[in-house]
């Protein structure tokens, strides 16, 4: 048992170093630049896998602690909710797994979300008040 064990990780040890090569051997434009490799797009998918079982834990400790940081803001401001929106949803927004075109460079990875967009105020400003005579 130990020796397949040992064997799987020399196999994902090997595949993980030969995936870059293939990838330094592939700058050159031709036409299989434009078609991945097999021995790359399995790298890519061992690659995230492994990231996952990191990221995906992380990512919702942090999603949770922002929720009951969010709570606890609302109770302790009086109800407020752009104050437990502004703590929630940069921790609930995101991305919660790795995919290999995350590892690829074609998407980025957003651990941290973007706050609530604030309503716009100029719609209000810009019309003229109604004189009442």
């Amino acid at each position: 048992m130990k020796t397949h064990f040992s064997t799987f990780i020399a196999f994902a040890f090997a595949l993980s170093l030969l995936s870059p090569l293939r990838v330094a051997a592939q700058d050159q434009p031709n036409e299989q630049a434009a078609q991945p490799s097999v021995t790359e797009e399995m790298g890519y998918g061992f690659g995230s896998a492994v990231a996952n079982v990191f990221y995906i834990p992380a990512k919702v400790v942090y999603a949770g602690l922002g929720l009951m940081t969010g709570g606890l803001g609302y109770v302790l401001s009086g109800g407020r909710g752009d104050v437990a929106n502004n703590i929630i949803y940069p921790a609930v927004r995101g991305t919660y797994v790795v995919t290999p075109s995350h590892l690829r460079g074609e998407q980025p990875v957003i651990f941290i979300g973007a706050p609530p967009e604030e309503p716009r105020s100029e719609q209000f400003s810009m019309s003229a008040p109604n004189p009442q005579p």
